[in-house]
């Protein structure tokens, strides 16, 4: 065979070719690609204001490689390249992973809806269940917060969002309440004016709104007087500590008594006592 008649045969696939299509899909290609990278930027930009920076920047590359993907199916399909079967296994393989990423997934959507809604904010003081400390972090997956007892604790953003959360560190001032027991035969009016004095000393404990004082039940062993004042929140532990021991103290040295739970016994029949030597 001669080396004219090689190299025909060697060049004639190029006379079966599409050219157009090949230039039409190569277009269609690189433009998405184009395109894809611009809508990335201009995704991260919204975002961005709304969002933390990591959520931001996953959300534009998931739409980035999410439109590359799709213009480049769109197109291999000009060439007359049949992609049904790489469709159906993505769609098998997208189910198999919605199922094992479940999870991941929902803590990815929570934590969007937690920064969206903002109910706290790195900083603040929360109860989330019975998890109690000042958050650190709100990340893509989970959030971060300080216990008091200086444990750090990771709760899953999905956890977090379904949570009843108690933002202390979302008001100025808190309430808090104290309840002190003293014996029946003490003159209550007394007990009142002398827990009185001790709030009106503690520098924390506002004027407006005006703490309360006031007898709130008849207990099994004791009247129980009950004791409301409003500090300033990034005080309160501080004064939660000091005023019940204030008051405990003023107390005794008024001479009032502090009871410890008391039982009166009767017997049904009669009974005598012996003193044995």
């Amino acid at each position: 065979m001669s080396p004219d008649v090689n190299l025909t045969n060697m060049f004639s696939w190029i006379s079966t070719v599409n050219w157009l299509n090949m230039i039409i899909a190569g277009l269609v290609i690189g433009v998405g690609v184009l395109v894809s990278y611009i809508v990335r930027k201009l995704v991260y930009r919204v975002t961005i204001h709304v969002m933390p920076p990591n959520i931001a920047y996953n959300i534009a590359r998931i739409t980035y490689y999410t439109l590359v993907i799709l213009f480049t199916i769109s197109g291999l399909s000009l060439l007359g390249i049949n992609l049904t079967g790489l469709v159906v296994a993505g769609g098998l393989l997208g189910i198999i992973l919605g199922f094992a990423l479940q999870s991941v997934t929902a803590n990815l959507v929570s934590g969007i809806f937690l920064y969206w809604e903002r109910p706290l904010k790195p900083g603040d003081i929360v109860k989330i269940d019975n998890y109690y400390g000042i958050v650190l972090d709100i990340s893509v997956m989970s959030t971060k917060i300080k216990s008091f007892d200086g444990l750090l604790i990771r709760i899953p953003n999905e956890k977090v969002f379904t949570s009843i959360i108690q933002n202390i560190g979302a008001s100025t001032i808190r309430r808090l309440d104290f309840r002190v027991g003293i014996a029946y035969k003490e003159d209550a009016e007394k007990a009142i004016q002398v827990i009185k004095k001790v709030l009106d000393k503690h520098p924390f404990i506002l004027a407006i709104p005006e703490p309360e004082v006031f007898v709130e039940e008849l207990g099994d062993s004791s009247v129980n007087i009950l004791v409301r004042v409003w500090v300033p929140v990034t005080e309160w532990y501080e004064v939660k500590k000091q005023v019940l021991w204030e008051i405990k103290k003023a107390i005794t040295e008024a001479g009032i008594e502090i009871p410890f739970p008391q039982h009166d016994i009767w017997f049904r029949n009669r009974v005598e006592v012996k003193l044995v030597d």
